[in-house]
């Protein structure tokens, strides 16, 4: 093709068709450009399809994190109520009854296993998204937008733990100053516990482990009233924040990754 094109400007030339000449390399120069273009937009195409397949493979990875996010998220709001309704059992049994009368073992179980379980977020796709600058190739604005404003609640509920896990110490450590903690069956009923964390049906007060501990109670370590009610302020600030997280912030979260894999699967042609 291009001899046969250089042929054709050779003849123009040495034929003295000067105008012919310039009509011809006006014509070649088009096609080049024309050429140059077509190359372009094929490149741009193949590259387009290679980034989509690539976007709709994280779009794959993401809906996968999120289901994992999910089933954490499950048990670590489950943990969260449970801590709850202890600490709500607990001002009540502190409130109806006398110091005096109050329960070694009763006290144990109200205020055992409170601390729900950190969370273990899955971010390496969205991280890996944006380090590769294929983030950019998201076109749904509305979806980026909500990724990034999902991550942003997970570091926030993060900051939301280590507060937490602050306070639940606090309280912990005056458990020993009220509770006698030289019970056997204190240990059986936190074994109990921790191979059924995430059970709902495990209720401590109806197990044989706190029938046991009840028949050989132990005398609290202290009943002064001062010592009592910092005791149980103490957890009464952690159900503060309790409130929150177990019926505000956790259940959001739960909804935002829930609508997220919907608007991935719409977006993608991703089926179940």
């Amino acid at each position: 093709m291009i001899k046969f094109l250089r042929k054709i400007r050779y003849n123009l030339i040495s034929t003295g068709k000067t105008s012919k000449y310039f009509k011809y390399a006006i014509g070649e120069i088009i096609l080049v450009v024309i050429g140059i273009l077509i190359a372009l937009q094929v490149n741009n195409w193949n590259e387009n399809r290679i980034e989509n397949k690539r976007i709709r493979n994280y779009a794959k990875s993401l809906i996968q994190d999120l289901k994992n996010d999910i089933e954490m998220l499950k048990v670590s709001l489950f943990q969260a109520k449970k801590g709850y309704n202890r600490i709500e059992n607990l001002r009540n049994y502190m409130l109806s009854t006398p110091s005096d009368s109050l329960s070694n073992t009763d006290l144990f179980v109200y205020t055992y296993d409170i601390m729900y379980r950190p969370y273990k977020w899955n971010r390496s796709t969205f991280e890996e998204l944006k380090s590769s600058g294929s983030i950019r190739y998201i076109k749904n604005d509305s979806l980026e937008k909500k990724l990034v404003a999902y991550e942003s609640f997970t570091y926030h509920l993060d900051e939301d733990f280590k507060f937490d896990s602050s306070n639940y110490e606090k309280a912990n450590l005056s458990i020993a100053s009220i509770i006698n903690l030289n019970s056997p069956y204190f240990s059986e009923m936190s074994i109990l516990e921790n191979e059924n964390f995430n059970d709902p049906k495990l209720n401590l007060f109806e197990t044989t482990e706190y029938k046991n501990s009840k028949a050989n109670e132990l005398k609290l370590v202290s009943t002064d009233e001062q010592l009592l009610n910092t005791f149980t302020n103490k957890f009464i600030l952690i159900q503060d924040q309790y409130r929150i997280r177990a019926f505000h912030e956790m259940p959001e979260i739960l909804n935002d990754a829930k609508n997220l894999i919907r608007l991935l699967r719409s977006e993608y042609g991703l089926g179940n």
